[in-house]
């Protein structure tokens, strides 16, 4: 009996370690795959506004913009053609769905005060465009008092590439919310993030439960920037 108690005590530390490991592979197992840590970048002019109505204009393809406080000419500023260019990573229907899924988060954060979105396609679709001359900053308030909205937001996206079998959805856009009546712009968001396995970026861990612990669409990713990003933004003065 004392030869048994001894084997049992001396046993036990190794089952523990044992057991330690299983558990281990239990979880990494479970979470072969994340959803990665959002690489938002928000910048707020102003903390309060006061905003009645906003419209969400279509989605634009163009380059990628990095730095854009610090280029001597602002991206709003320059012309329609070169704020907007052909780029090689877009998906289907990219512009679409990105502007269908900001429609759809500045509704659920401010209800009423978005303009309809069919409304606003049809009148964006209907106004007169020199792209050579006129630019998103012109066009977004020439849009906004079309519907009579005082602001409008305006995007840009540069990267949509739905997920593929060893390789995340990656997506990259960037949106500004423009004041119509002087084309202020008052508040800005850009995502820029490509989801990658675990293994890649165990720091990222947190995030991938917000995502349900699994691979991400392009759209899904994109929803996912678009509501970290109205984490930022503004508070609306009543």
């Amino acid at each position: 009996m004392i030869n048994g108690r001894s084997d049992k005590v001396t046993h036990r530390p190794e089952r523990l370690v044992l057991l330690g490991f299983i558990i281990m592979a239990f979880v990494i197992t479970a979470i072969a795959c994340r959803s990665p840590r959002p690489k938002t970048q928000t910048l707020t002019g102003y903390q309060v506004i006061r905003l009645n109505k906003v419209a969400v204009m279509p989605f634009m393809a163009g380059l990628e913009e990095a730095g854009a406080d610090s280029q001597a000419t602002h991206p709003l500023d320059c012309t329609m053609a070169q704020f907007c260019a052909e780029v090689n990573e877009l998906g289907m229907r990219a512009e679409d769905i990105l502007t269908r899924e900001m429609q759809a988060a500045l509704e659920r954060r401010l209800d009423y005060r978005v303009a309809n979105r069919q409304l606003a396609e049809q009148t964006y679709d209907a106004m007169p465009l020199d792209r050579t001359r006129d630019t998103p900053r012109e066009i977004a308030r020439r849009f906004g008092r079309a519907l009579d909205c005082d602001h409008v937001m305006l995007g840009k996206v540069w990267r949509y590439r739905e997920y593929q079998e060893n390789q995340g959805a990656s997506v990259g856009f960037v949106v500004y919310l423009i004041e119509v009546e002087n084309g202020r712009r008052v508040w800005r968001g850009r995502f820029d993030r490509s989801q990658k396995s675990l293994f890649e970026d165990l720091s990222a861990s947190s995030a991938f439960f917000a995502g349900g612990a699994r691979w991400l669409s392009a759209r899904e990713l994109s929803r996912l920037g678009i509501d970290q990003m109205l984490n930022s933004f503004p508070q609306i003065a009543e």
